[in-house]
């Protein structure tokens, strides 16, 4: 069985901690050689260290264990042959509110079990929850989506989808992310339509009008005056907890 992915994941949290495979293992209570075996044996690790190292390299044990296909209730691993996959909610999305990164930090990634979606299957997806009105129509607040970036697709985004944007409004204003639905209209412009019971969310970005710094007047909360503007993740699916 290969352990690639979790590989990856493991590396990629030990690249952001600035620690190494053997002060990683310290830390985590479990044998000083447990990464290196996976790593270059290809031994399976046990679902309790794997559990242990992801405390430790602030992530939650699904983490690793979903890479591994791992049951935290077992003590052996096997492959994953399950429908449902597990997906990391790992920011929030919310018109009018300006934020450092779209992203939380790992050790805040909550994970919900989806529908593998076989048109994505080797496509990494991540979560989002839906916060305020802007998209009340579709997604109401609490609800969580589900989306994959473009740059995975190699595409650009398809008239009818609902992406997720990031806009500024100014060069000291942060980043602000939100969902609208991409169409291409009969005049050939490529449009970002909210979908919102709020009149502060009605008007549309016009992206052509954007790229060619044409400006509205307006007082709507979500109008195309935007200085930087990127359509960087489409929506697959949404989940809304009861």
């Amino acid at each position: 069985m290969s352990y690639d992915l979790l590989l990856t994941r493991i590396k990629e949290r030990l690249d952001a901690l600035g620690l190494s495979e053997r002060k990683a293992c310290l830390q985590a209570d479990v044998g000083i050689n447990t990464i290196r075996h996976i790593r270059v044996r290809g031994h399976a690790p046990k679902p309790a260290a794997l559990a242990k190292l992801a405390t430790a390299l602030g992530v939650p044990p699904a983490y690793f264990l979903d890479a591994a296909g791992g049951d935290p209730a077992s003590d052996t691993l096997k492959p994953s042959v399950a429908a449902v996959s597990t997906v990391y909610v790992k920011g929030a999305v919310q018109a009018g509110v300006w934020q450092e990164a779209l992203e939380w930090a790992p050790a805040e990634w909550q994970p919900v079990y989806v529908p593998e979606d076989q048109r994505y299957r080797d496509v990494d997806k991540f979560g989002l929850l839906v916060r305020g009105t802007s998209m009340n129509k579709v997604y109401p607040e609490g609800s969580v989506v589900i989306a994959v970036r473009l740059n995975d697709l190699g595409r650009m985004p398809r008239s009818g989808e609902r992406v997720v944007v990031l806009k500024r409004m100014d060069k000291d204003s942060g980043m602000e992310a939100t969902i609208k639905r991409y169409e291409v209209d009969a005049a050939g412009r490529n449009i970002l339509w909210p979908e919102s019971y709020d009149p502060l969310y009605q008007t549309p970005i016009i992206l052509d009008d954007v790229a060619n710094n044409i400006y509205h007047d307006g007082k709507d909360a979500d109008h195309a005056c935007c200085q930087d503007l990127d359509v960087c993740a489409v929506i697959i699916g949404s989940y809304r907890p009861e």
